[in-house]
């Protein structure tokens, strides 16, 4: 509460996929502040429903971005494509009317004209390999708004699950073998509304 003031609605960092073309369309899904029944998070939890009651592959993620795909990040982190960052990146330029993998520059995110957004929304710069940690900071505030992997901390218990990125398809196409349970599509999908009360 106290780096995030009552004037933000909505911040999250721009994660690393796309850096080395032009297209940092991620964002890191690790740290969210969100205000309730913001249409990001709508619609973000709306795509990842349908496209898992869908059995999205990696061809149906490859279509949502014709005309003009750049397919080294799709085919790179199709995992992250699922459920991660880059679904909820994608999402974010769709509600903003933009190509879904137009690049978030760090700062303030511009609304949609005729929006009703709650608060402004804010993208942090992530540096990795920041003092030996992973931090997350507010540019604008010059303010490390998080941090994380601290030295000799592990945060990830041992399970014997596997872990979502071995479902990477190093050859083939992702998501048709070792990603979902079955092969029953739902063949429609959900809408969630947000109704603003203000």
């Amino acid at each position: 509460d106290v780096s995030i003031g009552p004037d933000v609605g909505f911040m999250v960092p721009r994660d690393e996929p796309g850096s080395q073309v032009g297209h940092q369309m991620c964002l890191w899904n690790g740290l969210l502040a969100v205000a309730p029944g913001h249409p990001f998070m709508a619609k973000a939890v709306e795509n990842v429903v349908n496209h898992a009651r869908n059995r999205f592959t990696s061809v149906d993620y490859d279509n949502m971005f014709c005309p003009n795909p750049e397919l080294s990040v799709l085919h790179a982190y199709d995992t992250l494509f699922t459920a991660g960052p880059c679904i909820l990146g994608t999402t974010i330029n769709q509600v903003l009317g933009r190509h879904g993998q137009t690049q978030f520059e760090i700062g303030q995110m511009d609304d949609p004209e005729d929006s009703n957004f709650p608060g402004r929304a804010i993208v942090l710069k992530q540096n990795r390999w920041d003092m030996g940690a992973h931090r997350f900071t507010w540019a604008e505030k010059n303010m490390v708004v998080a941090a994380t992997d601290m030295p000799d901390y592990q945060d990830r218990p041992v399970s014997e699950k596997k872990h979502y990125s071995e479902t990477h398809a190093r050859v083939g196409i992702y998501g048709l073998e070792g990603l979902y349970v079955n092969k029953h599509k739902a063949n429609e999908d959900i809408r969630i509304l947000v109704k603003n009360e203000q």
